[in-house]
């Protein structure tokens, strides 16, 4: 039974389904372009509106929430089912967290100008935010350098006028972003550390952290490592691979990427979606001046623009000659009902899924799997792994764990792998656990709540690919 009623969350009314935190991650009908069209779901109980200022969080806890996902938190965090009701005794021995960066201004700006229905150039203001840039050579040698941030500003002499005014590069971490990093990293030490005893209560060698390339990821990494570990003075190493090969943030050239790509949005199911929405696609982008294909090809523009307005306290946007024509918040629900059917799509959906997942994630997904065959074979030497990625990170992995259906993995989406080891009476033994933005995942295998170790990487390995560099042509 569906036990507490969420509201469609838009800063506006809405009707309300009758949906538990938890249904609001599963649309039932998410597979079909109904799911698009049907106006009278809204959001389908998701949450796309915050302050400026953070943190933020879902209300009740473990909604799905666009601009901060919900995390593993002390107060609502569950033992594994077979521990809890005492059946078996086991200790937490392993945990791989992955999560997508902060919120953030957006990538992509509109082509005409951003304006809103309040203010005639609406800027994003990035001065509370100070993304620092410095390097310096190992203690060793004696030399710190100076401390340095990034400043943005406009110079009058300069001809060139940037589409939105304001101090933010684009994107960047916005200071709601910085600020729910912080109480994220506070709320996975209290589960981790205090409650499990797994993360230390400082930094040791059996802790290792990663991101991508992108400033994005490194500087949600530095928010959530200091709410971790509030009072830790010393400096953490960030690992990243050369981007031209990173397997993360589709790093390597791969030509299969592409014409997989190409291929899934040539099928019947891309083309109904397309024809559903295309009145949606028509208004926007004569709206907005968004008319050229990478705006209108794909929900991604759209629903990226409209995402990080709402998320960090602005309006939707108007039309620069019309101030009068302006996104609605039924506009803006639809697309991102898009949004979501075209993140399962790629993921889950589409008749070449395997073979897009293997070659966008597959070699990740093998750095996941030996992690995970360490901790099995004993050879282990972390017990800690936090890696920092995107949402096309996220999205594929989810895939591979089956997940029964994907909306679009939204700011902070995280995945926690937690190894456990029993003990006791009869042979000791590895299990795990698979959240999905706190919860266990519920997938074409079961709810990941409580499987055995090698179950798990059986899972993940069939997205592993036996020689890339043939699969990538």
């Amino acid at each position: 039974m569906r036990s507490l009623a969420v509201g469609l969350v838009l800063g506006a009314a809405g009707p309300v389904l009758g949906l538990s935190p938890l249904d609001t991650f599963y649309p039932p009908n998410l597979n079909d372009t109904s799911y698009i069209s049907n106006a009278s779901i809204g959001t389908y109980g998701g949450i796309y509106k915050a302050p400026t200022n953070g943190p933020t969080g879902g209300n009740p806890y473990g909604t799905y929430d666009y601009c901060s996902m919900p995390h593993p938190r002390s107060q609502e965090y569950k033992m594994p089912g077979p521990i809890a009701n005492g059946s078996v005794k086991a200790d937490l021995v392993y945990l791989e967290y992955l999560q997508r960066h902060q919120r953030r201004s957006p990538y992509n700006l509109l082509p005409g100008g951003e304006v809103s229905l309040f203010l005639t150039n609406q800027a994003y203001e990035c001065d509370n935010v100070r993304p620092y840039l410095y390097a310096g050579a190992n203690s060793n040698s004696g030399i710190q350098p100076m401390p340095m941030y990034a400043q943005t500003y406009q110079d009058p002499t300069n001809p060139f006028l940037p589409v939105v005014n304001g101090t933010c590069q684009y994107p960047q971490i916005t200071i709601g972003g910085v600020q729910d990093g912080y109480q994220h990293g506070k709320d996975l030490y209290k589960v981790y550390g205090k409650k499990l005893g797994l993360i230390p209560k400082k930094p040791n060698d059996r802790v290792w952290f990663r991101s991508s390339e992108s400033a994005l990821t490194q500087g949600s990494a530095g928010a959530v490592l200091r709410g971790v570990w509030p009072d830790y003075e010393g400096a953490l190493p960030l690992h990243q691979m050369v981007s031209s090969v990173d397997t993360v943030n589709e790093g390597y050239s791969c030509s299969a990427i592409s014409s997989t790509l190409s291929a899934l949005q040539s099928t019947a199911e891309w083309k109904e979606h397309l024809s559903v929405t295309s009145d949606l696609r028509s208004k926007l982008g004569s709206m907005l001046g968004a008319t050229s294909s990478s705006w209108q090809n794909t929900f991604d523009h759209f629903c990226d623009n409209f995402q990080a307005r709402l998320c960090n306290g602005y309006e939707l946007p108007c039309s620069v000659s019309n101030s009068s024509a302006c996104v609605t918040m039924e506009m803006a629900e639809e697309a991102f009902r898009a949004g979501d059917w075209e993140w399962n799509y790629y993921w889950r959906a589409n008749p070449y899924v395997t073979k897009y997942i293997q070659v966008v994630e597959g070699l990740f997904i093998g750095e996941i799997v030996a992690h995970l065959q360490a901790v099995l074979d004993g050879s282990s030497t972390l017990d800690y792994s936090h890696t920092f990625v995107h949402d096309g990170d996220i999205g594929p992995i989810l895939g591979a764990l089956g997940i029964n259906v994907l909306r679009w993995p939204a700011m902070a989406s995280n995945v926690a792998f937690e190894v456990w080891k029993t003990h006791g009476k009869g042979s000791a033994g590895y299990y795990a656990r698979v959240l999905y933005s706190g919860q266990p995942v519920q997938s074409i295998h079961g709810t990941l709540d409580w499987i055995h170790l090698s179950d798990l990487i059986a899972i993940l390995k069939v997205y592993v690919p036996a020689d890339i560099k043939s699969l990538c042509g």
